[in-house]
């Protein structure tokens, strides 16, 4: 179940699997330990992980819509300002 995304606006620094960024919640919410689905030019490229949330330099376990954080994400692949992620939890029913 998607529960928010996020618009890439910065890349801060990138090492093998590991990557910090800054991005703007677009909808919903980004939560810490989520999976995500790295989004661009409207096609799913690859798969990432959501290893740590800040805001303002402060862990948190979630950001909201509409505000700005950076995040350690975990991902083979590097993401470029302008990608969307969508975090994905798995629903359990």
């Amino acid at each position: 179940e998607v529960t928010g995304s996020a618009k890439v606006l910065k890349l801060f620094s990138a090492d093998k699997s590991k990557q910090v960024i800054g991005a703007r919640v677009i909808t919903g919410k980004i939560v810490k330990d989520a999976m995500l689905r790295i989004i661009r030019r409207e096609e799913e490229i690859g798969k990432g992980h959501v290893r740590e949330l800040q805001q303002a330099k402060i862990k948190t376990p979630e950001v909201l819509e509409g505000s700005e954080f950076g995040a350690l994400v975990e991902s083979k692949l590097e993401i470029a300002p302008g990608d969307v992620l969508e975090a994905v939890i798995k629903v359990v029913k």
